[in-house]
C-alpha cells in the first residue's frame, strides 16, 4: 500500500514507540488519526506531528466498549472524510506475572483481558470498515515502554501471533492484509540506548509491513 495520503489510525500514540510511529508516517505524507487513553500524552504526540503535517488529528479513548470503538470510527469519518486505510495496532505489554504467586493473579488477568480486547476490539472494526472498501491494512504492534522492566513478552507475543494468522486468513477473501511486529524477548529493554534502536527497528518494520502488498499472516521478531 502505498503510505502518502492513506489514513493511518495509530492507538497507544502516546506511548514513546506510539509517538515515534506518528512522526515516522507523518515524515512520509499519511493523513494521521492518533488515539489513546491518556489524553495528556496523546496531546503531546499530537503537537510533535503538527510540526511536520497538517493532516494529523486525534480522539481520545475514553471507554473500551464495542459501542466506543465504532462511536471512534464513524468520529474518524467525519473528520477525515474516509475510514482508516490502515490501522497501526499498537499496545503496551503485559506484566511479568509468576505462575506460582498468587497476589497478585486478579491483576495479571484483568491485564490481560484489557490487552485483547484492545487488540480485538480495533482489529473488528477496522476490518469490518476496511472490507466496505475490500482494502486495507492492519498491523498489530506490542512492545514495552524503556521504563517497564519486567514485562512478559513471550505471553504478549503468543496473543499477537494467534491473532494475526488467523486474522490474515479470514480477511484473506477482503482484500484485507494483517501483519504482526514485536521485540525479540531477549533484550534489556530497561537500557535507553538499546531502546531507542529496538524503537526504530520496530518503526521501520511496521512501514515495510503496511508498504509490502505481498506482506500478510506473518510476526516479525524486530531486533536492535
Amino acid at each position: 500500500m502505498i503510505i502518502k495520503n492513506s489514513v493511518v489510525l495509530i492507538t497507544s500514540a502516546g506511548t514513546s514507540l506510539g509517538a515515534m510511529i506518528a512522526l515516522h508516517f507523518a515524515r512520509l505524507g499519511a493523513n494521521l488519526v492518533l488515539c489513546d487513553k491518556d489524553n495528556n500524552a496523546l496531546s503531546a504526540t499530537f503537537r510533535r506531528c503538527q510540526e511536520v503535517t497538517e493532516l494529523v488529528t486525534k480522539v481520545h479513548i475514553t471507554d473500551m466498549t464495542p459501542s466506543s470503538i465504532e462511536r471512534i470510527f464513524d468520529d474518524i469519518e467525519t473528520r477525515v472524510g474516509r475510514p482508516p486505510n490502515v490501522l497501526v495496532n499498537h499496545w503496551t505489554s503485559l506484566p511479568k506475572q509468576s505462575l506460582t504467586d498468587v497476589s497478585d493473579s486478579n491483576k495479571f488477568i484483568n491485564q490481560f483481558s484489557l490487552l485483547a480486547s484492545s487488540l480485538f476490539l480495533f482489529g473488528q472494526v477496522a476490518a469490518d470498515r476496511m472490507s466496505e472498501k475490500h482494502s486495507g491494512v492492519i498491523v498489530n504492534v506490542v512492545a514495552q515502554e524503556p521504563e517497564q522492566c519486567f514485562t512478559d513478552l513471550d505471553n504478549t507475543s503468543s496473543i499477537v501471533t494467534g491473532f494475526t494468522k488467523s486474522w490474515a486468513r479470514e480477511l484473506k477473501p477482503r482484500n484485507i492484509r494483517v501483519g504482526g511486529v514485536i521485540p525479540v524477548s531477549s533484550h534489556g529493554y530497561h537500557i535507553d540506548a538499546n531502546w531507542s534502536r529496538i524503537q526504530d527497528e520496530l518503526t521501520r518494520t511496521t512501514e515495510y509491513i503496511v508498504s509490502n502488498d505481498y506482506f500478510s499472516g506473518r510476526v516479525v521478531s524486530a531486533e536492535a
